[in-house]
């Protein structure tokens, strides 16, 4: 087990900061440090190639900002388009929705860390043969927890990371399926707390959440 996967296995938590403006993006990574939060995700947005320098300039302005406080990783990078643009920005973990084989080959070669989506044991299998230092199970919101605990029974030594669906009144079931960590977006970034900028709100919801850990 690597330092990161090690350090993220104890966290637990990976924030998705979607649709965050760039002029915010620093106030709110540092909400969700002062709650406990050390791993978060900017993600590309994919009907807007327009929005894909911007993406990265967020990624940049965090690691600026937070420096080694924060471990930053781009999120949804589907194309080699989007990974130099990571790369190069400074993102230490890339994050895909899917199984892009040549994005996990690419990620591994740059030493960052590989988080591919996955949503069967075989898909799961490949991407961590392929070099995945975690695997994105997604969309886990659709899938029982029960069938998590399956997959788990064979694949055990798979490290598994729930996105969808989870809270902090289930945090403790989904982790007890056996994955490493969890994906969180709203439950801790609450829409309207982003729209009045009460940047205290996100730092307790991020509490609520650590705290259950």
């Amino acid at each position: 087990m690597t330092q990161f996967v090690k350090e993220f296995s104890e966290k637990k938590v990976i924030v998705v900061c979607r649709g965050i403006a760039e002029e915010e993006m620093v106030k709110v990574a540092s909400a969700l440090y002062d709650g406990g939060i050390r791993f978060m995700e900017v993600p590309f947005n994919q009907a807007d190639p327009t929005s894909f320098a911007a993406t990265a300039a967020k990624i940049a302005a965090v690691k600026k900002a937070l420096g080694n406080k924060m471990h930053v990783g781009a999120g949804t990078v589907i194309t080699m388009e989007q990974f130099e643009l990571a790369k190069n920005a400074g993102a230490e973990i890339i994050v895909s929705p899917t199984m892009e084989e040549e994005i996990i080959t690419a990620t591994k070669a740059a030493g960052l860390i590989s988080m591919p989506g996955c949503a069967t044991p075989s898909e799961m299998t490949k991407a961590y043969k392929l070099g995945a230092d975690l695997i994105k199970l997604f969309p886990a919101s659709v899938i029982n927890l029960k069938v998590i605990k399956e997959i788990r029974v064979p694949l055990n030594h798979l490290p598994l990371v729930c996105f969808g669906g989870v809270s902090a009144e289930n945090i403790q079931e989904v982790l007890a399926t056996g994955v490493v960590g969890v994906g969180m977006a709203s439950c801790i970034l609450d829409k309207q707390a982003l729209k009045d900028k009460d940047y205290a709100k996100i730092t307790a919801l991020a509490n609520a959440v650590t705290e259950q850990i």
